[in-house]
């Protein structure tokens, strides 16, 4: 099973969240390219000292996936008809692009995209 993570599952991990933990140990997890940059531009401001590797890390760890055209247009229409944040709806589409089948993360506007067969798992810390 393709277990899509964005920038968020990061923050639970690092928290010691037993949920993203047993999924960074057992899944076959992918990310956006573009909680790269979210996660660098986060270091650059000084957090996560705490996990100063953490885009080393992924980068070995995870797939990372792009953003296509095909992925741009669905989250034209999710952000669209539903009102999420434009990164995330580009996080989320390009996961559902990829074909995943469940998404972590603590961002509960990713309930806003629903679609029969994709399973979204909520984390906190």
């Amino acid at each position: 099973m393709l277990t899509g993570i964005d920038t968020s599952y990061f923050y639970a991990l690092a928290a010691g969240n037993t949920t993203a933990a047993e999924a960074w140990e057992s899944r076959e997890l992918l990310t956006s390219v573009l909680c790269f940059y979210e996660l660098k531009k986060r270091l650059l401001k000084g957090d996560l000292k705490a996990w100063p590797t953490v885009l080393e890390d992924m980068a070995r760890a995870i797939e990372v996936v792009p953003v296509t055209a095909a992925a741009a247009l669905k989250a034209a229409q999710v952000a669209c008809g539903t009102g999420m944040p434009v990164f995330d709806a580009i996080i989320v589409s390009s996961l559902d692009e990829a074909g995943c089948t469940e998404i972590i993360t603590m961002d509960s506007h990713f309930k806003l995209f629903v679609k029969k067969g994709l399973k979204m798992t909520l984390l906190s810390i």
